[in-house]
């Protein structure tokens, strides 16, 4: 497609030319990227096609769009889905060791956060509380926010907790003597909180998944929740189930 014709490709071409502008440093990361009329003007398309090649690019990462404060380049190349295969326990371990957690709060509640009233016989009493942006470590793209709850009495320090080698329950496991028995783990679809979206670099994404577990120890005590709040498009679960015998 050159500029100034009209292109029979649609958006989906269009796209592919910004995203190829945006990834040799045409635009900066945390530019403003042209407006809509200015695009229509350089590439001769209608509004629509602009529009529909915005909302992919959007869509993908690379852009944020918001009212009244334009549209911003996010990212030079689309944020890709984490798949998390889940066979047995060993796939959250392997969860924790391909992300990392950059902690932007820890301290202590007096009870957990009512997004956990769905699992039963939580016992009362403070809570340590850790939460921030969790990312992939290969390319340090904003994955999710992550938010962890610990009893009190289990709660780990935090220089220990920074140095991002193990898993916040792994850590307990080994401080406290605890061998994991079982984790339950509850996955629904959920809004997107605009500030949520901002933090993650999901543009105008408002679908999300939220990822709930409790971890329990073979005494049958529960000493970890976690809860992960995904932009739709950056997480999916892919499990093997098979028939008992």
């Amino acid at each position: 497609m050159s500029e100034g014709t009209r292109t029979t490709g649609g958006h989906a071409v269009l796209a592919d030319l910004l995203r190829d502008e945006i990834g040799g440093g045409t635009y900066p990361v945390g530019s403003r990227f042209p407006t809509e009329p200015e695009l229509q003007e350089r590439f001769g398309v209608g509004r629509h096609t602009i529009r529909e090649a915005l909302k992919l690019l959007a869509e993908q990462g690379i852009l944020g769009r918001r009212r009244k404060t334009g549209t911003t380049v996010l990212a030079q190349r689309p944020v890709a889905p984490y798949v998390h295969s889940l066979r047995d326990l060993k796939g959250l371990f392997d969860f924790a060791q391909s992300t990392q957690l950059d902690v932007r709060h820890y301290g202590f509640a007096s009870s957990v956060a009512k997004s956990f009233e769905s699992f039963s016989g939580l016992r009362e009493g403070r809570w340590l509380r850790v939460a921030g942006v969790r990312s992939t470590r290969n390319d340090q793209q904003p994955l999710c926010w992550s938010e962890v709850f610990v009893p009190e009495k289990l709660a780990p320090a935090l220089e220990t907790i920074q140095q991002g080698d193990r898993a916040i329950y792994e850590v307990i496991m080994d401080e406290q003597g605890l061998k994991l028995d079982y984790v339950e783990q509850e996955v629904s679809a959920t809004t997107m909180p605009a500030a949520m979206a901002d933090l993650l670099h999901a543009g105008t994404e408002t679908a999300a998944l939220a990822v709930k577990r409790r971890y329990v120890a073979n005494n049958g005590q529960t000493f970890e929740l976690s809860y992960n709040l995904y932009p739709a498009t950056r997480y999916s679960v892919r499990s093997v189930i098979r028939q008992r015998i």
